[in-house]
């Protein structure tokens, strides 16, 4: 899910809960929403543009959460290898994060991004990372170039 689908579903959850709030309210003291005069007040103009337009992205909304909720997504681009005994798939993702983990294991590195791609000659990996302030940049990125020699 994208930051943007966050955002809207945050939105859309926190419309509904003041929502269902104002139903419980509503049937617990009716008397505290004048709800029969909110409704009269929405049979002209202004008050009809803005309940369809409210009542539009609700739908417009629950449809994109419900085409997210059965939308299939893939782990992404995958390294095929071709054995006898048939097709063997391993996602760049999982090779993305099991760098990071071996990574996070140098002493000094505290924080490491992977991007792994594919490559004319294999894989192509590059780190991006944060050394903590006591470790030393040349150390640890010989240790990390000396980790990528021995997984070879």
């Amino acid at each position: 899910m994208g930051v943007l689908d966050t955002i809207i579903l945050t939105i859309y959850t926190i419309c509904l809960a003041i929502l269902s709030f104002l139903m419980v309210l509503y049937a617990l003291v009716p008397e505290w929403i004048p709800l029969p005069e909110w409704i009269d007040s929405l049979h002209f103009g202004a008050g009809r543009v803005a309940v369809f337009l409210v009542g539009a992205a609700f739908f417009a909304v629950s449809l994109r959460l419900i085409l997210m909720a059965f939308t299939r997504r893939g782990a992404g681009p995958a390294l095929v290898h071709e054995t006898p005994l048939g097709e063997v798939r391993i996602a760049l993702s999982a090779v993305e994060n099991l760098i990071r983990r071996v990574a996070r294991g140098v002493r000094g590195v505290r924080e490491v991004r992977a991007t792994v791609t594919p490559g004319p000659g294999g894989l192509v990996a590059e780190l991006r990372g944060v050394i903590s302030p006591d470790g030393r940049i040349p150390e640890a990125s010989g240790a990390l170039q000396e980790l990528s020699l021995k997984q070879i």
